[in-house]
């Protein structure tokens, strides 16, 4: 199979069991979807005696690091009395045969087995210039497909806004601002907007 052109410029092809062998070979963390691998961080060697020109595609930066704490934190206060957890970006999770993320956040409400989360009900992207693109359209994509996934949040990194997208609204964006509640109705919380950004410089 011969891989497109635009798919290309973003990600590389490969079979699923040569991404696999991948992802178990290295401490660097891969996503694979559809066909496409997409690095997310470097194997820690690449930082070796070069760290100066090794950028991590997941973000990086501290806004973007201290957000996703900042909404595992919220969420998992909200969640202390419900059987949900909220896990950080070094849980992978296996949403299809050839789906395999590594969201900044994810919620699950079911045990998971040893290597991956197979049902998360909540999955949380923080925005940052080098994914953006690929959060917001060709992820979303995959998520609809997925039955447990139920809501799909954006947190942005440069500005202060948060979009939630869920399956029993057809998808349709839902913005959130300074000031509103951000309703996770899934999960049957709700937290302030502040609250994901106290703290937080942008």
């Amino acid at each position: 199979m011969v891989a497109k052109r635009s798919r290309v410029s973003e990600g590389l092809f490969m079979p699923v069991e040569q991404y696999l062998a991948l992802d178990e070979a290295t401490d660097g963390k891969y996503e694979y979807l559809h066909g496409y691998v997409f690095m997310v961080r470097p194997p820690s060697s690449a930082y070796l005696g070069n760290a100066a020109v090794v950028e991590d595609m997941a973000g990086g930066s501290p806004a973007h690091g201290a957000l996703a704490a900042r909404a595992i934190t919220v969420l998992n206060n909200a969640l202390e009395d419900s059987p949900c957890i909220a896990y950080t970006s070094d849980t992978k999770a296996q949403l299809a045969e050839d789906v395999y993320v590594y969201p900044d956040v994810l919620v699950s409400c079911e045990e998971p087995d040893h290597k991956s989360l197979t049902s998360p009900t909540v999955i949380i992207e923080v925005l940052s210039p080098n994914t953006e693109k690929r959060d917001r359209y060709d992820k979303i994509d995959s998520y609809k497909k997925i039955a447990s996934v139920q809501e799909y949040l954006l947190i942005g990194s440069e500005r202060k806004e948060i979009i939630i997208h869920r399956r029993e609204t057809d998808w349709r964006p839902y913005h959130y601002r300074s000031g509103d509640l951000v309703e996770l109705r899934s999960l049957g919380i709700s937290i302030p907007f502040e609250d994901f950004y106290h703290k937080v410089k942008l």
